[in-house]
């Protein structure tokens, strides 16, 4: 027997790959020193890509996350292209064969929207706020609110609300897949609230603009006096995410749309680049400076977004 069977797991989705790994309880994430070597070995994630044809389609992501949930940590290297349609066919574990496993799930900001509204918040109850962020997502993509599922926290001061929004249909649909494979998916979030909160405030300045550049997807959040004021995002296309002059370049239309003032200059403003490592020559050329902040540990948007998930 699979020694996830009763592990809680954490639960990666971008828009090319599905990871699966172990959950460790916070609580003990905090007692144990993590050695360098163990008695009992580590073990890896699971690991499954979408097949080209299907990224980005919400099919694909289904697809993948069933194939991913019903591997083991033994198999799942061996896991290709061809075994995530296979899993459309594959017949449910029995119930009385397996025991639910919990898990968290982070998904690529890819297939959420988010929005920093600003405003006087201070005095509103949270279904008017939740009124307010519906509103707003259908009146800028143009989609009926009750398709839609929402997550805000009010700012620091009150004067900012961040706002998080997903498809009914695929949160709902992800639960399926989870309920089907024995899996009781407790958390379901987008990538960037949860990267926002792992950031040091302190290696930030009071002042700036943080980038989060991913496979098909560039955002960046407006920092002013420690507060997160705009955000804006922008598709990338293929071989954009590698050059980074092109994302320099973006960067810059991005700082213009996400400025709050007018005589913020982005030559006055610095840049915090947050999890893709690329180049900084061309972003410092445009900005006051570029740091580069909470460096990737894996190349892997779907493992990041797992750990996230941990």
């Amino acid at each position: 027997m699979s020694r996830w069977l009763n592990n809680p797991v954490a639960i990666g989705a971008s828009t090319r790959e599905i990871v699966v790994g172990a959950r460790v309880p916070w609580l003990i994430r905090l007692r144990r020193p993590a050695p360098a070597s163990a008695s009992v070995p580590a073990v890896e994630p699971a690991s499954v890509a979408i097949p080209e044809e299907y990224c980005c389609t919400e099919a694909g992501l289904l697809d993948a996350l069933r194939a991913a949930l019903a591997a083991t940590p033994a198999t799942a290297d061996a896991i290709t292209e061809a075994d995530v349609g296979a899993q459309r066919a594959a017949a449910p574990i029995p119930a009385a064969s397996a025991q639910k496993r919990s898990a968290c799930m982070v998904l690529d900001d890819f297939w959420g929207n988010h929005a920093i509204l600003r405003g006087d918040f201070r005095t509103l109850r949270a279904r008017e706020l939740e009124e307010i962020v519906l509103a707003h997502f259908a009146d800028t993509y143009g989609i009926a609110g009750e398709s839609l599922i929402v997550r805000f926290s009010v700012q620091r001061g009150g004067r900012a609300l961040f706002a998080s929004a997903m498809s009914r249909a695929l949160h709902d649909s992800i639960h399926d897949v989870s309920t089907a494979e024995q899996v009781d998916i407790s958390r379901l979030r987008l990538g960037l609230p949860e990267m926002l909160n792992r950031i040091d405030a302190s290696a930030v300045s009071d002042e700036g603009l943080l980038l989060f550049v991913a496979d098909e997807l560039m955002q960046a959040v407006m920092v002013e006096q420690h507060r997160w004021v705009a955000y804006d995002a922008q598709r990338l296309f293929p071989g954009d995410a590698a050059d980074a002059s092109r994302l320099a370049e973006l960067a810059e239309q991005l700082f213009e749309r996400s400025a709050t003032r007018a005589n913020l200059k982005h030559e006055d403003c610095k840049l915090y680049l947050v999890g893709a490592g690329t180049e900084l020559e061309p972003f410092e050329a445009r900005f006051a400076a570029a740091v580069q902040l909470a460096p990737a540990a894996h190349a892997s948007r779907a493992h990041r977004l797992m750990e996230c998930a941990q």
